[in-house]
């Protein structure tokens, strides 16, 4: 399984970054850490939710952030796999010590490399699939 690395790969260190991040306490790093990254049309699309902006991605992670006995990280379990400004991944939701959730993103980046979408799913094979 894949883990977080040092990689030379930028889109690779932005979604590590990313996923980080989401969980900094102090709101304003948080935000300013989300923007550096994100295309300023940038939305997240979740089956939890659909956002947009920084202000959207951090608010959809705050529930994890709000349980200091059970502290949450979101970690990269593949590599990234890009072409023509499109990316997947797979990834998963630690809780405490436990992986709670696993799944995958896809999405696009805009003509800067800033990240303009995130599709995320839970589950690394879709229900009902054999």
């Amino acid at each position: 399984m894949f883990r977080r690395h040092h990689s030379a790969d930028p889109l690779a260190d932005r979604i590590d970054d990313l996923m980080a991040a989401v969980f900094i306490d102090d709101d304003r790093e948080r935000l300013e850490k989300l923007a550096g990254h994100l295309a300023p049309d940038f939305v997240y699309i979740s089956p939890q939710t659909v956002v947009e902006g920084a202000e959207g991605l951090s608010e959809s992670f705050s529930r994890f952030r709000q349980d200091e006995q059970l502290p949450a990280a979101l970690r990269r379990t593949s590599a990234v796999d890009v072409h023509h400004a499109h990316f997947r991944y797979s990834w998963e939701r630690a809780e405490g010590d436990e992986i709670a959730m696993e799944g995958w993103s896809f999405g696009w980046m805009d003509a800067s490399g800033l990240v303009s979408r995130i599709v995320s799913s839970d589950g690394l094979v879709p229900e009902g699939s054999s």
